[in-house]
């Protein structure tokens, strides 16, 4: 077999399993059942229950963030979904889980992001403010503090976005 011949075959390969991979995230999207309850202790989780995404949110919560902060938590839930988060069950010792928690819940940030930057901006800029807000402060040590992750916000604004949110990321 030429070299050509070779190469094209690990791309296609390649792109393949690029492809499935894409396809079976999007199927995840796809699948995902919203589920109001009031006796959730937080804004909103991801689970996956029998093998099917669901986002539980707490609608009293949920009211009380707002519609623009609450449409990012949203999107921060699917972003979970999307990136196939399952909360690190298989993580050890705990200071590994808390890290790679961390960065999952960075990540999500980042998706819904991107998600929203450009049709609803003021869900980002919601998110960049109570963030910001909250500083140092961080919920539990599998959440990154608020500082992190306003920063993980800016980074992942489309870079003519975010050189208009660094200035003034709390208006």
């Amino acid at each position: 077999m030429t070299r050509t011949a070779t190469l094209t075959c690990v791309m296609t390969a390649v792109l393949a399993t690029a492809s499935s991979v894409r396809a079976v995230a999007a199927q995840r999207l796809v699948d995902v059942q919203p589920i109001a309850t009031d006796t959730l202790h937080d804004v909103a989780v991801t689970a996956y229950e029998r093998g099917r995404p669901i986002i539980y949110y707490n609608p009293i919560l949920m009211d009380r963030v707002g519609p623009q902060l609450a449409h990012f938590f949203i999107a921060h839930e699917y972003g979970h979904v999307a990136y196939g988060h399952t909360g690190g069950a298989l993580a050890e010792p705990r200071s590994d889980l808390s890290n790679l928690r961390q960065r999952q819940e960075l990540d999500a940030d980042c998706y819904a992001t991107r998600l929203l930057a450009d049709d609803d901006r003021p869900a980002v800029d919601a998110a960049l403010q109570f963030f910001t807000r909250m500083g140092s402060f961080r919920f539990d040590d599998l959440h990154p503090t608020g500082s992190q992750r306003a920063s993980k916000i800016l980074s992942c604004l489309p870079d003519d976005q975010a050189s208009q949110s660094a200035g003034n990321p709390t208006d």
